[in-house]
């Protein structure tokens, strides 16, 4: 709950004090190395990993974290252990291993063991997680859109909150999310407050707020009076209040898949800013192919899936921008990587904001950032991740013919 919170310092002294009375704790090491890698500081993570793998040898988390903090020789010999380990691992273990291995052999330039180890922990992760339901995600985008039409919304103008403090950053994981928001919190007058579970527990809390035991969002959303969107509002302006100092006149939430969410976002805040992250689906595809994300994202373990999924988001995005009066700006992460000040002062423009130079130099920004890219933000921009699945070509034939057919929406 501290580390969801972003209430880092809190959470690195329950570690440390959990760790103090147990070594061998590995809850409480993982989490504590975490919380070093959010802050930073490769080094002190690599420490804290390598005394949990004195006492746990075969921790399978603590292996994983070392492979992404360490360097040169000890990377070597830490993916000698990773490949031995990998072979004989369990599901839920080689799943963890061999995310974090094929990470460390990407950067080594050995492409195809780092493939075949994404492969093999993808393959691991959907045995123990289970294979994604495509006629269910369907069968959900259909219902958001048969519910939040331009009629429902044309019915509905006027509720909520005219407050424009709150943006989102929205797109698919892996789309140059946390770059945008490490750009846009350098700012001055702008909060990052990473990636939020506001939006996803104002939606599912609707039918406790209407005193019915169901039905479960977004059938609820029909039910839903003005007063009831306005204490969502509340509600959420609320939270932001207490992460963010009142000297933010924006703040931001950059939980990708909260484009399941801009109906609620669309009625609670009508003056909200939307940036939507896009990203060539080649190097988008492979990227989240090769990221250990939450065994809920069943879609992100096979290629095939990842190209439904991104259909289909596609899909309810193209939605949003017709039903819907909210403001959405769609920004390319290949344009941010190579023209950095004309798409910085295109984003602080839609915010409504002035120019400050220092969102140049975002790479030097002191944040906590909890996301998969800590590290690649924390670095001068870089182009070297545009055009990274040629490497992989002669596996990502599915993600090729998507991104030279298209498909589920126009280009946005």
């Amino acid at each position: 709950m501290l580390c969801r919170d972003s209430r880092l310092d809190e959470a690195r002294r329950q570690f440390e004090q959990a760790l103090a009375l147990d070594e061998r704790a590995g809850d409480a090491a993982v989490g504590l190395g975490a919380v070093f890698e959010d802050l930073g500081d490769r080094a002190a993570a690599a420490d804290v990993y390598r005394r949990l793998l004195h006492v746990q040898p075969f921790h399978a988390e603590g292996l994983a974290g070392l492979l992404a903090v360490v360097r040169g020789d000890e990377l070597e010999a830490t993916i000698a252990v990773a490949q031995d380990r990998l072979a004989a691992a369990s599901d839920a273990d080689a799943a963890l291993i061999g995310y974090a291995l094929g990470k460390a052999l990407a950067g080594r330039d050995r492409h195809e063991e780092a493939f075949a180890a994404w492969s093999a922990a993808n393959a691991a992760r959907r045995r123990v997680a289970g294979t994604f339901d495509r006629d269910g995600f369907d069968a959900r985008i259909d219902r958001l859109t048969e519910i939040f039409s331009k009629e429902f919304f044309a019915a509905r103008r006027g509720w909520g909150d005219p407050s424009g403090r709150p943006v989102f950053i929205v797109g698919l994981p892996r789309s140059g999310t946390t770059l945008a928001e490490q750009i846009l919190a350098s700012h001055g007058q702008v909060h990052g407050a990473g990636e939020l579970d506001v939006l996803t527990d104002l939606a599912t809390g609707t039918p406790d707020r209407l005193g019915q035991p169901d039905p479960p969002w977004p059938e609820t959303a029909p039910k839903l009076q003005s007063h009831h969107v306005a204490a969502i509002a509340r509600d959420h302006l609320d939270r932001l209040g207490m992460i963010a100092s009142p000297a933010a006149s924006r703040v931001i939430d950059k939980q990708p898949l909260n484009f399941w969410h801009l109906g609620l976002v669309t009625l609670a805040f009508p003056n909200a800013r939307i940036i939507h992250c896009t990203r060539d689906i080649r190097d988008n595809g492979l990227s989240i192919f090769a990221e250990n994300f939450t065994p809920e994202q069943r879609w992100a373990t096979d290629l095939g899936d990842i190209v439904h999924y991104w259909r289909g988001y596609r899909r309810l995005m193209d939605h949003w921008a017709t039903a819907s009066d909210l403001r959405i700006l769609d920004v390319r992460y290949e344009d941010i990587v190579t023209e950095l000040e004309g798409r910085s002062r295109l984003l602080l423009d839609f915010l409504g904001l002035e120019w400050d130079p220092a969102v140049l130099r975002f790479h030097e920004k002191e944040r906590a950032v909890q996301t998969p890219s800590r590290w690649q933000v924390r670095r001068p921009l870089y182009t070297s991740s545009n055009g990274r699945w040629q490497a992989y070509e002669c596996h990502l034939g599915m993600v090729v013919a998507a991104a030279e057919t298209g498909g589920g929406g126009a280009d946005r």
